[in-house]
């Protein structure tokens, strides 16, 4: 992750904590209590457990993450001396230089809870047996990703190994969500070589793969492990060890079908630079079953501790985290203007100054300190190989490669619940979709402001889509699945089905299982047509969040007159043109009325939070002057010129805008322009 508390925010503490959130998404003052709680729990967890469970198959003295035993113990389930948890681990000032590693070098379980997770649910298909049938099977994986990245025999070396693991007692869905996985694997590899891409170079996860025609896919190993095996971390690791999976060269990721944890990575304290640091080595990773947890953003996240992240020294350190704005593995701190863009909620290390940058400054902490950028389980390029895939913050015409039409509510509706289909494409704002995030890759439709769902949260073979008021649930997150042609199948994380054409406009798209046939298989066409906003344009200003129109109270015509916010009418009073001459020199727009010819401004000459707005006859006060932060395509933070303060959406029906604090997981904070 991180993730914005909307999309990257991880939470470490103990279950329980997952009831600590408003909108699915905890504040920083509540999340930072229950951190400090659950470094408690889990010192005392670990102390009580002895550390972690010893292996017989290993005997590895150098390697402090291996549950080995120093001397032979009773019985399989004895345990090694305890190792310290991230929470009892002494840390460093930030930027600190360690000068050798600590004695022993201390491995930590970086134990994480994402936004909404249900510890105890299981996410994904529930009673429903749809599989393949053995010629769709072959044809599936005749048809599986072949833009995965691949190097060598796919077996040789350092490798990151991904394996599906269960115990005889819980549901074996495997073919099932194979496609799934192999979406979310790939999506993860293209969150660190997106990053690694803005620099002109590339990092891949060097998976374990097999060959498949026209390229490889990552391979993923059925486990099945006795029962209770998957009680804990630990002895979750001891299980799949005693099968074999304990190879030096490895990382482990366990994707489980238990329901106990959200996502754990260890992680070893250790900021060396170079080849010898501790995080060369092998560790495990492992995401359950749990709803807002399964996924790529887990999957890329969890492999970010493997890899070493975060570092104890590092400039933003926060728990096993950083606190540095919003990316894949840091959450909150000081409201920072750099990282705001919702692409960079997906991509390691926003600022790119506490665990991952390609390119380091000579003398910055990454140059002289433990840099992910550098692990060994990463393929290095030093030239960029990224391969233009569906990105975050960009808007897309979706088109079905067997019909060549667009995905589009049917009638090009704006209400809720309506269902989608495809019909021939016309490019209008009904067919363009905005790729969003929210802990996952959602579809949002940039005529109705809603996310393509699941419908009803079904997850049966045949269950339709619609659109629906976006929320961060797991039926309205999607996966893309590369194909050997550039085209993508397009996989739920709710039902792990497809996104299929059944018929001619208007029959309903539906998700089915994944076969690779040409009705599962879409085009991403992007739209360059958001570059900015236009001078003199007139535009509906549109909270991300409730999808309420900024409008004059009762379109008064005077100044002093308070802005509120209401359901989309049309009216003028809805309407603001954006001025500003000099835009391609200055940042600074004014919002005037259409109905009062009056400019949006703060009530008072005032930096104070809550600070309400108002229209008042335009003038040349920095007070009616705005910015327009760029976060997606049509899509904003307004922050006054004068306060520096975010324009934000209050909640009660008819509630006057204020000004607050930026925070980049609010999505009050954020505004959509739809032009007149």
């Amino acid at each position: 992750m991180i993730m914005p508390k909307s999309a990257y925010i991880l939470i470490h503490t103990a279950a329980k904590a997952s009831e600590i959130h408003h909108r699915g998404v905890p504040h920083v003052f509540a999340r930072r209590i229950a951190l400090l709680a659950a470094a408690g729990v889990l010192a005392a967890a670990s102390l009580a457990a002895g550390g972690l469970d010893a292996s017989p198959a290993e005997a590895a003295p150098a390697d402090p993450c291996a549950p080995a035993a120093a001397s032979p113990q009773p019985s399989s389930r004895a345990t090694a001396s305890p190792q310290p948890s991230a929470s009892t681990t002494a840390s460093p000032q930030p930027g600190a230089r360690t000068t050798a590693p600590p004695e022993p070098v201390a491995c930590t379980n970086d134990q994480d809870l994402f936004p909404g997770a249900r510890l105890g649910v299981r996410t994904g298909p529930q009673g429903d047996t749809a599989r393949l049938t053995a010629n769709q099977a072959e044809a599936a994986a005749e048809a599986a990703p072949a833009r995965v990245f691949c190097e060598g025999d796919g077996v040789s070396g350092k490798r990151v190994e991904v394996l599906y693991v269960r115990e005889p007692s819980m549901p074996d869905r495997y073919s099932r969500l194979l496609p799934m996985f192999q979406a979310w694997l790939a999506n993860a590899d293209d969150s660190y070589n997106d990053a690694a891409a803005a620099a002109g170079k590339s990092r891949h996860i060097r998976y374990v793969t097999e060959a498949v025609s026209g390229g490889c896919q990552v391979a993923v190993r059925e486990v099945v492990v006795p029962a209770e095996s998957l009680a804990t971390f630990n002895s979750g690791i001891t299980a799949v060890q005693a099968l074999g999976y304990n190879r030096a060269d490895r990382k482990y990721l366990m994707l489980t079908e238990a329901t106990v944890v959200c996502g754990l990575g260890q992680r070893y304290v250790d900021d060396r630079p170079g080849a010898e640091n501790h995080n060369n080595l092998r560790t495990y990773a492992r995401v359950d079953a749990v709803p807002n947890c399964f996924g790529a953003n887990a999957i890329a996240h969890e492999l970010g501790h493997t890899f070493g992240a975060v570092q104890e020294s590092a400039p933003h350190f926060q728990t096993s985290h950083c606190s540095d704005q919003f990316d894949l593995m840091c959450y909150g701190g000081t409201p920072s203007w750099a990282c705001l863009k919702w692409n960079d909620y997906r991509l390691p290390d926003c600022n790119r100054d506490d665990y991952f940058n390609v390119s380091p400054a000579a003398g910055s902490y990454l140059a002289t300190h433990w840099n992910t950028a550098d692990n060994d389980f990463l393929v290095k390029g030093d030239t960029s190989d990224a391969v233009a895939h569906p990105t975050v913050g960009f808007t897309y015409v979706v088109t079905s490669v067997s019909t060549g039409g667009a995905i589009e509510p049917i009638g090009g509706s704006a209400a809720g619940l309506v269902k989608l289909s495809q019909r021939a494409r016309t490019n209008t704002l009904s067919q363009s979709w905005l790729m969003g995030y929210k802990t996952g890759l959602q579809f949002v439709n940039m005529n109705s402001r809603m996310c393509a769902d699941s419908a009803y949260s079904g997850t049966a073979s045949g269950t339709q889509t619609l659109q629906y008021n976006c929320k961060g649930t797991d039926g309205m997150r999607w996966a893309y699945l590369p194909q050997a042609d550039g085209s993508y199948a397009i996989v739920n994380w709710l039902s792990g089905l497809a996104l299929t054409v059944t018929g001619a406009y208007p029959a309903p798209l539906e998700q089915r299982p994944y076969t690779g046939a040409t009705n599962q298989r879409w085009k991403f066409n992007r739209l360059i047509n958001s570059v900015g906003p236009g001078n003199g344009a007139s535009y509906y200003l549109t909270g991300v969040g409730n999808r309420e129109n900024v409008e004059v109270l009762n379109g008064a015509l005077t100044s002093g007159a308070s802005v509120t916010h209401k359901a989309h009418s049309g009216a003028k009073n809805q309407q603001w043109i954006l001025r500003n001459p000099s835009a391609s020199t200055s940042p600074d727009w004014q919002l005037v009325n259409a109905n009062s010819g009056k400019c949006l401004d703060l009530k008072a000459t005032s930096t104070a939070v809550g600070t309400q707005i108002v229209q008042s006859t335009c003038s040349t006060s920095s007070r009616q002057k705005w910015q327009l932060q760029r976060v997606a395509d049509r899509t904003y933070v307004i922050v006054n010129t004068y306060s520096k303060r975010a324009l934000n959406m209050t909640t009660g029906s008819l509630s006057v805008l204020n000004q607050q604090v930026l925070a980049g997981d609010n999505s009050n904070h954020f505004w959509a322009l739809k032009q007149v």
